[in-house]
């Protein structure tokens, strides 16, 4: 499962997403100043060179970029129900 959140650092905003399966613990965070789709590939790129791409990304639904990254990365995209936003 990837989400995101925005958090303040000094009166800066910065993106922090993260990867949390089931195991309770994250496997990768990254925090940036943009929130981009470039930034979204390399993300997932980073994830499936650490972990393959024989798992699903899981994402909310929020925006376009995850969708549209794991098409060009070639693995499977799906968005979790509401139960699931509640874990995250």
């Amino acid at each position: 499962m990837i989400d995101e959140t925005m958090i303040t650092v000094n009166g800066e905003v910065y993106w922090l997403c993260y990867y949390e399966p089931y195991i309770n613990k994250y496997l990768l965070m990254d925090i940036s100043k943009d929130r981009s789709i470039l930034r979204c590939y390399y993300f997932i790129k980073r994830l499936r060179r650490l972990y393959g791409n024989r798992y699903t990304i899981c994402t909310d639904g929020a925006d376009h970029y995850y969708h549209q990254t794991c098409r060009w990365l070639r693995i499977k995209h799906d968005v979790y129900d509401q139960e699931d936003k509640n874990v995250m």
